[in-house]
């Protein structure tokens, strides 16, 4: 709960800082998957103590923005190859299953 809490401020705070220095279509893109992560990762935390079908989908909502925020990032802002950002994003969706999981398991507890 507290790494979703601390992923909510980095979202947000970041989203809305990139969102004004976004110059391209890919900027605005991250910046606003990020902000939606942001957004999702707070959902999550309101959400965790219903594992029903709204629970779900905010959780799968909050895997694929950090994908493309996770994947974005390191092309539109660090000039890295596409291969590079696919290879970032789907390290990023390992991580954040990763966390779903144990947010599951912690519930089931």
């Amino acid at each position: 709960m507290l790494l979703l809490l601390a992923l909510t401020w980095l979202g947000v705070s970041g989203g809305i800082r990139q969102i004004p220095r976004s110059h391209t279509p890919g900027e605005l893109i991250q910046s606003v998957a990020q902000l939606s992560y942001g957004v999702f990762s707070l959902l999550g935390v309101l959400t965790r103590f219903r594992p029903d079908r709204r629970g779900r989908l905010v959780l799968g909502c909050w895997v694929a923005s950090m994908a493309v925020a996770g994947g974005f990032a390191p092309v539109v802002w660090g000039g890295a190859t596409v291969g590079t950002g696919l290879l970032s994003g789907g390290a990023v969706v390992l991580v954040a299953l990763g966390i779903v999981w144990l947010l599951r398991a912690g519930f089931a507890v």
